[in-house]
């Protein structure tokens, strides 16, 4: 399985926050599209941070109330790691798991095509057990429905 599994189920929209949107803005985002992040975009669409739950969190640890009027310049993470399409999903999880991190954007030659987070790839992995179980419970059926055909108990008696 791959990123663009995910992407063929999921859609490509993403949220958009420019760096001036403060902080009590991307709060009532986050919460009203019930997402846990949104992706900081400049003016020429370029990807220039992450805002996600966390980063909430430890502004108001710091700021208290006031992180509320904070912009998301001041508080997004700089470094946003992303994904390609053609990333297998074992890659992506290691990638969130190592950089502890719970959303990545797909980008394919500089241009954004979503945003994925890790329920998304623990969903695809459920289904993909789920898939890879009816496979193997189908294939043992049909191998005790054989063993029973060759069983001397069914064969044809002979004609002799």
């Amino acid at each position: 399985m791959f990123v663009s599994d995910i992407l063929a189920h999921k859609g490509g929209l993403v949220f958009t926050v420019p760096p001036s949107a403060t902080l009590s803005e991307i709060t009532r985002q986050l919460s009203t599209r019930r997402i846990g992040a949104v992706l900081v975009i400049d003016r020429l669409d370029q990807v220039v941070g992450i805002v996600s739950e966390r980063d909430l969190v430890h502004a108001v640890a710091v700021h208290g109330s006031a992180a509320l009027g904070l912009v998301a310049a001041e508080v997004m993470t700089r470094e946003v790691v992303s994904c390609d399409p053609d990333d297998p999903i074992e890659r992506v999880m290691e990638i969130m798991t190592s950089g502890r991190f719970r959303h990545l954007p797909v980008v394919r030659n500089a241009e954004l095509l979503g945003l994925i987070s890790i329920g998304d790839v623990v969903r695809l992995r459920l289904e993909e057990a789920t898939h890879e179980t009816e496979a193997l419970k189908a294939y043992i059926r049909s191998e005790e429905h054989t063993s029973e055909l060759q069983s001397p108990m069914y064969r044809m008696p002979s004609s002799a």
